[in-house]
């Protein structure tokens, strides 16, 4: 019987792509074999149930930039007002710093992956508490963690694929220990970077180690090939905004309340393009990323901990 639902929701899906809309189109994976159908933009069903209502109202803490959002929602051409409502938390309790001297593109990695490790390992030792490192793939943190030589006093803990519940709920546990001082190494766009929260001492630093592009491969390129055609931003729709939604979701797990008190460090050069920074909140920075970079990171972290 459920192959049977199943079925039947996979021919009533075909039936969009023998119509010829361009937003649909199917893919074959031969390891494992697998014909998946990829809808890569809803919009055109989704302003259909607009006409249901006199009035839509959407929220989320990573809307930008507006345009991509209100394209693929299904609102373009429709009145919209948007507006974006900054943190009422004090910008002195967080430390955002940009670090270009990282980069995290794939043929740039294997002579990065030392200076990541080293950087958070000389950041965390600062002060003692517990630390987020969030890379773009597992294999990525995999390598860097086992570079990591963690500060007197704290240990360091990861994160599996598909970790259940109960594993998710150990890391949670041990967060909370008073004094506690941990660095846990984990993937953006993962169980632990969105949907979490680490009040007060759970987490008071995050390192963003890059952007987390999308893998490169056929279905991708098609999405990009789609939205160039149709939105004139192809490589953005494809690619850097729904990787910095990622990014930006990780490095909201540090401030939860108006109490709480981290630093942000940003790790890749690509941060400072307006390509990836147009997703990041205003109150950031005021005109570009480059206000954030420090010639002194360390001692300006420390100054940062010994103003409170």
């Amino acid at each position: 019987m459920r192959l049977c639902f199943y079925w039947a929701e996979f021919s009533d899906a075909l039936q969009f792509v023998a119509g010829g809309r361009k937003e649909f189109f199917t893919t074959f994976q031969p390891f494992p074999p697998a014909v998946k159908i990829t809808c890569c933009d809803a919009s055109s069903m989704l302003k259909e149930c607009y006409g249901q209502y006199s009035s839509v109202v959407g929220f989320s803490a990573t809307l930008k930039p507006f345009d991509y959002y209100i394209q693929l929602s299904g609102l373009g051409g429709l009145e919209v007002r948007s507006f974006e409502f900054t943190s009422p938390f004090p910008k002195s309790n967080r430390k955002i710093i940009f670090v270009p001297q990282i980069s995290s593109k794939y043929s740039e990695r294997e002579r990065n992956y030392q200076k990541i490790a080293e950087a958070i390992e000389k950041v965390t030792a600062l002060k003692r508490g517990n630390y987020f490192a969030f890379f773009p793939s597992f294999d990525f943190m995999n390598r860097v963690a086992g570079l990591f030589n963690p500060p007197p006093g704290f240990e360091v803990l990861l994160q599996r694929p598909q970790m259940h519940r109960d594993a998710v709920q150990e890391i949670l546990q041990r967060l909370s220990f008073e004094n506690s001082a941990h660095v846990l190494f984990g993937v953006q766009g993962g169980v632990l970077s969105e949907g979490m929260d680490y009040p007060g001492d759970m987490s008071i630093g995050a390192f963003i180690v890059g952007p987390p592009l999308p893998n490169f491969n056929l279905e991708r390129e098609k999405m990009r090939e789609y939205y160039q055609n149709k939105y004139d931003a192809g490589f953005e729709f494809a690619y850097s905004y729904p990787a910095m939604a990622k990014a930006v979701q990780a490095a909201g797990r540090v401030i939860r309340s108006e109490n709480d008190r981290g630093i942000i460090l940003l790790m890749d050069n690509r941060f400072g393009q307006s390509t990836f920074s147009k997703s990041m909140p205003s109150d950031w920075f005021d005109e570009s990323p480059s206000e954030l970079t420090s010639n002194k990171i360390l001692a300006d972290v420390s100054d940062f901990w010994s103003s409170f």
